[in-house]
């Protein structure tokens, strides 16, 4: 082989090294950046979701502008085990360098999606329960255990008004026993009459377990064929929603908002949006729905009324529970057409947006 031909072989293997290099060092940024969130403040975020707006705003006006790395790293707002979350900007990186090649109304439609998510995102900051509030429930909880612990409420004693009863009921018995073994001795027929005694309680215990599970079996069998083929959890949703009405009727808002929130999470439950897993927190139901769809800003609007009702101690009433039942209702319209999770798989969520 000449020495040209060596030279033009080794120009290429060179040149296939480098283009592999630059295609794995790509591959590797977008993954890197996507495992290292950046933390900040809930007001840095808040400023970050303002900015964000003012980009889509820009991309609206002019194309290009459109820039998906302008819209920054991801971050972490807070201590995700103590009410924090983290935000991935991955879907509106994606946006951004659609929408510049996008044409017409496709274009137009991508971008307010993206704003009125956004808009959302932002209207859930300012929903949020004040970090004062918090800090001050930490304080007075910690008040409470510091009394607590004093001497005076750890003190032990001696038996119990429980102990002693007890002990009485246990001598009674033993005086019980004795006595009627004195009397069996005097009378020797009593001890075949307790025999029998014991033996027909037995049997009359026995027949009313019997009778008992025969009137069950009764009971379902004449339960109609439609209520039997109606799905476990679809009955779950059904149950809720009454729950809800009685409380409601009742006018304890507060529990009718609990109920109705429930029952729009086995709806879609039934829905196929989500696998069924009780650990999941409500915020984590709201991202497994597509975004920006109809069901998810449905359940978002429910979600926000059910945390400000149960954990943010807002008061409740008939207008704030009308407005959670307008809202399942809308979800209820569409069984017929589930929602879309992001993925196949909802054991873990790999992004974790703000719900």
């Amino acid at each position: 082989m000449s020495r040209t031909k060596v030279h033009n072989a080794v120009r290429c293997l060179a040149a296939a090294a480098i283009w592999l290099s630059l295609w794995l060092w790509m591959a590797w940024v977008p993954s890197a950046r996507a495992a290292a969130p950046a933390e900040i403040s809930r007001a840095a975020f808040q400023a970050q979701v303002a900015r964000l707006q003012d980009v889509v705003a820009a991309c609206e006006a002019a194309p290009a502008a459109c820039n998906g790395d302008s819209v920054g790293t991801d971050v972490a707002v807070g201590d995700t085990a103590h009410g924090g979350f983290e935000e991935h900007w991955q879907w509106l990186r994606t946006t951004l360098n659609k929408a510049k090649t996008a044409k017409g109304s496709e274009r137009a439609t991508m971008l307010r999606d993206a704003r009125e998510h956004l808009t959302e995102i932002a209207a859930e900051i300012d929903a949020t329960p004040d970090a004062q509030q918090a800090k001050a429930f930490l304080r007075a909880r910690a008040q409470a255990n510091a009394v607590l612990s004093r001497p005076e409420f750890q003190r032990g004693g001696g038996p119990t008004w429980w102990d002693r009863a007890k002990a009485w009921f246990v001598a009674w018995i033993e005086r019980l026993f004795l006595g009627v073994a004195q009397v069996g001795a005097a009378a020797p027929w009593l001890g075949t009459l307790l025999e029998w005694l014991f033996f027909i309680a037995a049997a009359a215990g026995l027949l009313f377990l019997l009778l008992r599970n025969i009137s069950r079996q009764r009971l379902r069998v004449s339960l109609g064929d439609a209520a039997l083929q109606r799905g476990g959890r679809e009955r779950d949703a059904d149950d809720w929603v009454a729950r809800a009405s009685q409380h409601a009727a009742a006018q304890e808002w507060r529990d009718a908002v609990h109920c109705i929130y429930w029952a729009a999470i086995v709806l879609l439950e039934t829905q196929r949006a989500w696998r069924h897993d009780p650990a999941r927190t409500p915020r984590e139901y709201v991202r497994l729905l597509k975004p920006a769809s109809p069901q998810q800003r449905s359940l978002r609007r429910l979600t926000q009324i059910f945390e400000g009702v149960w954990y943010g101690l807002r008061d409740a009433d008939a207008a704030l529970y009308s407005d959670a039942r307008s809202l399942y209702d809308g979800l209820a319209a569409d069984r017929t057409e589930p929602s879309s999770a992001r993925g196949t798989s909802d054991a873990t969520l790999a992004s974790g947006g703000a719900a």
